[in-house]
Parts: C-alpha cells; structure tokens; sequence
C-alpha cells in the first residue's frame, strides 16, 4: 500500500493546486503529484533558489511569497526578466537544458514545493493533461516575454507601469483574489529594472496615475480605482505607435 504524504504537504489540501496542476486533476492524479514533490522548503528574503549555471534538477512550485528570476547582461547588469507569486511554477525556462538558464530570488520570505524534473517528465508521459498544462504555462510566459520586449521598445514609461499593473490584476483574478488590491511584493528598483525604466520614472508613473485618481499607492500596496480607464490608456497608446 502506498504511503502517502502528510496531509499538509499533499497536493489535494492545498487551496493552489488548480494553479500548479491541470484543473481537471482528480484525487488520484494529485495523489500521485504529492509523491513527487519534497517537503516545502523555505528561503529567507534575497536567499537564491537557484543560480544561472547551476544543474537543472527541478522545478518549483511557488507555495507562498514571491520571487524574480533574472539573467546577466554582456555588460554584466542583471535583467530581471520575471516575478512569480503562490501557485505560480519556475524554472520551465531551464526545460531542455543541463543548466539553469536564469536565477531565482526570493523577494520576500517564500516557501517552495520542489518538483524533480526526472520525476515530472516520466509522470507527464502517464499524464498528458500534465503535460500540457506545463507546454501551455511555457508558452504564456513566452507570450509575456515578448510583450514585455515590445512594451521596453515602444511604450511610454506610464503604460508600462499601468500594463504591469493591469496584469498582476489578472494573475490576482486566477488566485481568486480582489483585483483591485495589488501588494506589489518586488521592490521599485527590481520593478523598474524589469520593465527598462529608471527608478524616478516610474516613481512618476505611480504619482501620477493617483494625481490622476485612477489609483491609490501606500507603500507597496495599490488600490486600482478606475481598471476601465487604465486599460483606456494602454489601448490609445497602443493605436498611437
């Protein structure tokens, strides 16, 4: 008889499953999920989960907190190029590869189930919802990547804050929380670093969409006011370009 994992640390108990695993997952596939993923393991604010260079074992599932992912420029800056919040799954960028082809951060104290790669690869044979699910996760965040690049190439400084905004709303809606309240877990500099502008821009950017009245900023947390019309914004500058 197979021994399952502590109820705590199994997949079927855990209120982010539908995020990490196929939706459609019943109790028996979850089950057999849990027999992968080790103890949750967690990581101190600015500890690294893994480094750019480093073996690929594993994916992980985010469980609590937050983390950015960034890469090294030819002139030696680091790019952030991502931020993942709970039920959200990194490291597919490193898929296909014997090494990591990023670094993981944790942005705050963060807690993270470990995937085996070796593990989730032959179960994703026996499941291909699983599978799937993983290619569909990979091709959203190549979407993201390439809308981020043409946002840095293109956009105003104010619409790239309003689009980052807007879309953390979205991945709030998917964790069924409000969308109208953002705690924005990255600091300015990391935020600013990610979306190619200079910290004063996009300090800027905030004050002025709350002189504005479409949202209100304390400290990390931002109430969106007026979604409707900060999607107004980014759609007129998207026709003006």
């Amino acid at each position: 008889m197979t021994a399952f994992r502590p109820a705590a640390t199994r997949c079927l108990d855990c209120g982010l499953h539908k995020l990490c695993f196929p939706p459609s997952f019943d109790e028996h596939a979850l089950n057999r999920i849990s027999q992968l993923v080790a103890q949750p393991s967690a990581f101190a604010k600015n500890e690294t989960v893994y480094r750019l260079g480093d073996s690929m074992t594993a994916l992980y599932a985010v469980r609590s907190g937050a983390l950015k992912t960034s890469v090294l420029l030819p002139s030696g800056e680091e790019q952030i190029t991502g931020f993942y919040l709970p039920g959200e799954v990194i490291g597919l960028d490193n898929m296909g590869q014997s090494h990591c082809a990023s670094t993981a951060t944790a942005l705050e104290k963060t807690t993270l189930c470990e995937l085996p790669v070796n593990g989730i690869s032959q179960l994703s044979q026996q499941l291909p919802e699983l599978q799937g699910h993983l290619f569909q996760i990979m091709s959203t965040e190549l979407r993201q990547d390439y809308q981020r690049m043409h946002l840095m190439a293109q956009a105003s400084a104010e619409v790239r804050v309003v689009s980052f905004l807007l879309g953390l709303s979205a991945r709030q809606q998917q964790r069924h929380l409000a969308t109208n309240e953002l705690r924005l877990s990255m600091g300015r500099a990391d935020l600013a670093n990610h979306l190619g502008l200079a910290l004063e821009t996009v300090s800027r950017a905030l004050s002025q969409l709350a002189d504005d009245g479409l949202i209100e900023v304390s400290g990390k947390n931002i109430r969106i006011i007026h979604a409707e019309q900060l999607a107004e914004r980014v759609a007129a500058d998207c026709h003006s370009s």
